[in-house]
């Protein structure tokens, strides 16, 4: 990789963002996977608009191309609640929609992204990071593991709003 940057998404760059993501879910339901549906049918759960207002929204650069996004929540969503139970700490983020640009499939670049992250919640000196997986998406669950983050846990018949699933936790702590 060359220059690689993170810089946080500004308004301006809200078509960008839902662009990656509507794309990476057609990625993902094109390999057979549920995960994010709702966003092929215009739905956001997690408003990205408001993310990015809220400055927990990320664009990585690689020599000024853009090649994924990510999110990072200090505050638990009612999503996040559900999953892990109240956190009234709030030393950990929570990671949400990481997403790669339609080329960046198989360059490591899924990687790059989980160690900016890493790299953010460094910097602002959280403990770790947290994210929930659909259980049934055996290469993502394979793809955290191998990239430093622990199965802590699970969910089983979770109700997200279009059918019931199972999901796996992870954490990545920052040692």
């Amino acid at each position: 990789m060359g220059d690689v940057k993170v810089v946080q998404a500004q308004l301006a760059d809200l078509n960008r963002v839902k662009t990656l993501l509507f794309k990476t879910a057609k990625w993902l339901n094109d390999k057979g996977s549920t995960q994010w549906a709702g966003l092929l049918k215009g739905e956001d759960v997690h408003n990205i608009e408001e993310a990015i207002k809220r400055k927990e929204v990320y664009l990585v650069y690689n020599s000024d191309s853009l090649v994924g996004t990510f999110a990072l929540w200090s505050k638990q969503t009612a999503w996040d609640e559900a999953f892990w139970g109240r956190d009234i700490k709030s030393d950990v983020f929570y990671l949400h929609r990481l997403a790669l640009s339609e080329d960046e499939h198989g360059k490591n670049t899924g990687s790059l992204l989980l160690d900016k992250a890493k790299e953010v919640a460094r910097l602002e000196k959280k403990s770790g990071l947290r994210l929930d997986c659909v259980a049934s998406n055996r290469y993502l669950n394979a793809f955290y593991n191998n990239n430093g983050f622990n199965q802590v846990g699970s969910v089983e018949q979770y109700d997200n709003g279009e059918d019931l699933q199972d999901y796996h936790l992870y954490f990545w702590g920052n040692k």
